[in-house]
């Protein structure tokens, strides 16, 4: 440090001395982004561009001066532009280039500028684990896997890259080596390697110890503060208690869709709301009505994890509560640097964040059952009813015929609208011994990579089943048009060991019985929680041979099946699950005790929320 301080002051003299060096400029500019002054630098380097326009590498240093200062946007376009100017000599900068357009979900750009510099230096590691890195977050599972196994044989030692890898063979419902490879990654896990990361483990993961220790172990690598808690003002009563919700999903996506209506529902005489919306908006009618569901809406998108904890601590936050977890885009390090007294984590990641500074994780009975507290870093706030939220029932669009969406029309429709990675073997097996003892079934699976079909099917005749009675459908183009179709379904079955959440709800709200096997963890007892909350307590299994056997007798009893759909159509108007504004007044009670006990010095604890009548 004091040879970087001394580099500092002897550039900063040379400036002084010539004032209109841009050499010198860019040099002081970048020993001041070195030194953690972004600012400062950016200064500096915004003074050189006004002397030399077309200098590269004053746009290359303005642009990382701007990523750090959170100005993403920018920092691309600054980027871009240094590379415009020197291809040649683009390589450092095309680096940075990539993982910023990387963080701020830009992922096309982002393969896009690590081709190119693949282009310029062949078989650059760096440039090939980004491309890779891009391919994953555009979802082109099957283009990475050979560049994932390249990777695992000249890098094996990248952190978590054995789960990344496994990740993308099952969103292809690729199962070779599967229980080997769940047994590997498990046992590295279990020594604290980083071997995968917590969301990805939750797919096929049953002890919630384990999770806990993979949580544990990326908490340490990649969610601990690096400077001390934020300097809080002493504690002050407000007119009305300051909530923050920080979340990358404050848009049309799972998180936006479940919490809006509880968001509008919030008594404004007692709380006054705050939504961090960590992610890019979208531009949509929802998006719109969440920015209107809050008290205040700040678009935090490209900030660091420390600026956004300090407008939190600076606007004086009492509750702040992280919706994402260590779920994919989650900006839980944010919570590391102690911005609120009280920290609570809400539905974005179904199991433990394992921090010593979330105070309490929202549960609910089925969820968290009492003998598995001791898995939880948090205290368990259980909610009376599904820790899930729902914006009441989903709005249909016309119903479209059977015929349409390529269903056969007189065939018993199961379902699994699942996204691939939640589809095991053993629950695959299952689904196929169901389709044998009935001839006139099909299963109903979304589409996803081109490779995803063939693997499908080639899993399916392994087991003695044709193929053709796996149908499979592309992606709807409104979420009220997907509703609508998959009302079309008699049975939709569930995923272990990570059940249907989301999709659980929206099954639920248009009267398709869900049949569900009661998992071992939380991800694996979602829907366990919601059947309960709406009182469809008999279709949760306790056994696989129970869920094939329920699974089985709802086709062959269309009496209990008419049944049980008139059930959930009267669940969606009366039971509580459906009740956003009935959540609300739940999570209120549960904040406001939560808050009165930390102002009475007392350490979190358990908090069990009495159900309000209806």
């Amino acid at each position: 440090m004091t040879e970087l301080y001394d580099a500092i002051v002897a550039a900063q003299r040379a400036v002084q001395v010539a004032p209109r060096d841009v050499g010198a400029l860019t040099q002081l500019g970048a020993l001041l982004i070195h030194a953690g002054l972004p600012a400062e630098a950016l200064t500096l380097y915004e003074r050189t561009l006004a002397l030399q326009p077309d200098l590269a590498n004053a746009h290359a240093g303005r642009g990382l001066a701007l990523a750090r200062t959170g100005a993403p946007g920018e920092a691309i376009a600054a980027m871009s532009r240094a590379v415009e100017l020197d291809p040649s000599g683009a390589a450092p900068m095309l680096v940075h280039l990539g993982y910023e357009c990387l963080q701020n979900g830009r992922a096309t750009s982002a393969h896009d500028a690590f081709c190119r510099l693949l282009a310029l230096q062949p078989g650059r590691a760096d440039a090939e684990q980004g491309r890779v890195m891009a391919l994953m977050a555009m979802r082109r599972f099957d283009e990475a896997l050979p560049g994932l196994r390249a990777l695992r044989t000249v890098s094996p030692a990248i952190d978590y890259l054995p789960g990344v890898h496994f990740h993308a063979q099952l969103q292809c419902c690729d199962w070779s080596d599967y229980e080997q490879t769940t047994a590997t990654i498990g046992d590295l896990v279990r020594r604290g390697a980083r071997a995968d990361i917590p969301h990805a483990f939750l797919a096929y993961s049953e002890s919630p110890s384990d999770q806990r220790m993979c949580a544990q172990t990326y908490v340490a690598d990649r969610c601990t503060a690096d400077a001390p808690p934020l300097a809080r003002p002493p504690l002050q009563a407000h007119a009305r208690l300051r909530i923050a919700y920080l979340s990358s999903e404050l848009r049309d996506n799972a998180v936006g869709q479940l919490l809006a209506g509880v968001f509008e529902a919030h008594d404004r005489a007692r709380f006054e709301t705050y939504g961090f919306s960590s992610g890019p908006d979208d531009a949509t009618g929802l998006r719109r009505r969440l920015e209107r569901g809050f008290d205040h809406f700040i678009n935090v998108l490209g900030w660091s994890d420390r600026a956004i904890a300090a407008r939190m601590a600076e606007l004086g936050i009492d509750i702040a509560i992280d919706l994402g977890g260590h779920s994919s885009d989650g900006r839980t390090r944010v919570l590391s640097f102690r911005p609120a007294p009280l920290q609570i984590s809400l539905l974005g990641y179904p199991g433990t964040l394992a921090t010593d500074y979330i105070d309490y994780m929202i549960a609910d009975a089925a969820v968290v059952p009492a003998a598995d507290r001791a898995h939880y870093a948090e205290q368990l706030i259980y909610l009376p009813d599904s820790f899930l939220p729902t914006d009441g029932a989903p709005k249909m669009a016309a119903v479209p015929s059977r015929d349409a969406v390529g269903l056969p029309p007189n065939a018993f429709v199961y379902c699994g609208f699942h996204a691939p990675y939640k589809i095991s073997p053993r629950l695959f097996d299952a689904w196929m011994r169901v389709l044998g003892a009935v001839p006139n079934a099909v299963l109903w699976l979304r589409e996803g990579v081109p490779i995803l079909r063939r693997n499908l099917e080639n899993e399916a005749a392994r087991r003695g089943i044709d193929p053709a009675r796996l149908i499979f459908a592309p992606r709807a183009a409104t979420r009220e048009e997907h509703f609508a179709r998959l009302s079309l379904s008699d049975v939709f079955l569930d995923t272990s060991p990570y059940n249907a959440h989301t999709t659980a709800a929206e099954v639920l709200g248009v009267a398709v019985p869900l049949v569900t096997l009661r998992g071992t963890t939380f991800a694996g007892r979602v829907a366990t929680g919601i059947l309960e909350a709406c009182d469809m307590h008999e279709l949760v299994a306790e056994t696989l041979a129970g869920y094939e056997h329920l699974a089985i007798e709802l086709a062959r009893n269309a009496q209990l099946l008419a049944a049980l759909k008139d059930r959930l159509r009267r669940a969606t108007t009366q039971a509580a699950f459906f009740d956003a504004n009935r959540y609300c007044r739940h999570l209120e009670d549960a904040l406001m005790v939560a808050w009165s006990r930390h102002a009475r010095g007392e350490p979190p604890s358990t908090l069990i929320v009495e159900r309000r009548a209806l």
